[in-house]
């Protein structure tokens, strides 16, 4: 069931691309607040199927993207219902806004994507772009990193193809201190360069540089790709002896 909405707002904030309709909106300093409401009715509960009982709604609140060179936020009122099943395990739960956002984000997923193409695309800095949402570098860079991650490792063909692997160090941290290690193991796909039909290809980085590392990497593998892979092209950190000693060095 659908309900009637704000034809004019909608189309020039392109709500409707979310799935909402705007029900109000006010400014706040340098934020535009705007509520909304999902324009269709959805009472199915997540594990069962069936229709719930509407309980109550609840707030969330989403970043999205600027109005005219100013920070937005989306005050999405969300139904709550009652699974009316006594064999559910779901007693409660929320409409999903999948279309708006993905559970737990800071911001629309429109936003997401306009924060990763501002930094891909238009090379724009993290905190360039923090200042146009008003939020902070962190959140900011946190969800540049993890969109960035959904669309290399989410894809189904990501590791298609991979016949000759390259494998080297870096380090990504030139500051002593706990934390992170230092280094990270760096994998690539050279098959484009051996056949001549593109550049290399970053597949993955992972923390620390040993051999432990790259064995876990594999074996994380299905048996497909590792039987794909003929050649593994690599420095010796892995297997190289450890470094000579002072005492070793001397001449006696």
């Amino acid at each position: 069931m659908s309900e009637p909405t704000c034809l004019v707002a909608d189309t020039i904030c392109r709500t409707v691309e979310l799935g909402v309709t705007i029900t109000g909106a006010a400014i706040a300093d340098e934020l535009t607040w705007i509520d909304c409401r999902p324009v269709a009715h959805d009472p199915a509960c997540p594990k069962c199927g069936r229709p719930g009982q509407l309980r109550d709604h609840v707030e969330r609140v989403l970043t999205d993207l600027p109005v005219v060179g100013h920070p937005t936020r989306l005050r999405v009122r969300v139904p709550r219902f009652t699974c009316g099943n006594d064999g559910c395990a779901v007693t409660i739960f929320r409409q999903r806004i999948d279309r708006v956002a993905a559970p737990k984000a800071a911001t629309t997923v429109r936003c997401a994507r306009w924060i990763l193409q501002r930094l891909a695309i238009d090379k724009m800095s993290v905190s360039a772009v923090a200042k146009a949402l008003g939020l902070g570098w962190n959140t900011v860079n946190s969800v540049a990193a993890e969109l960035t991650r959904e669309l290399v490792f989410g894809s189904p063909v990501h590791l298609d193809g991979v016949r000759y692997l390259g494998v080297d160090e870096h380090k990504w941290k030139h500051r002593r201190g706990q934390g992170e290690p230092d280094f990270v193991t760096v994998l690539v796909d050279l098959t484009p360069v051996i056949d001549g039909t593109g550049p290399a290809r970053l597949l993955d980085m992972v923390a620390g540089r040993s051999a432990e590392v790259l064995k876990g990497w594999l074996n994380a593998k299905d048996a497909n790709f590792r039987s794909r892979v003929k050649v593994v092209a690599m420095d010796g950190f892995a297997t190289a002896p450890p470094p000579p000693t002072c005492c070793r060095q001397r001449g006696r």
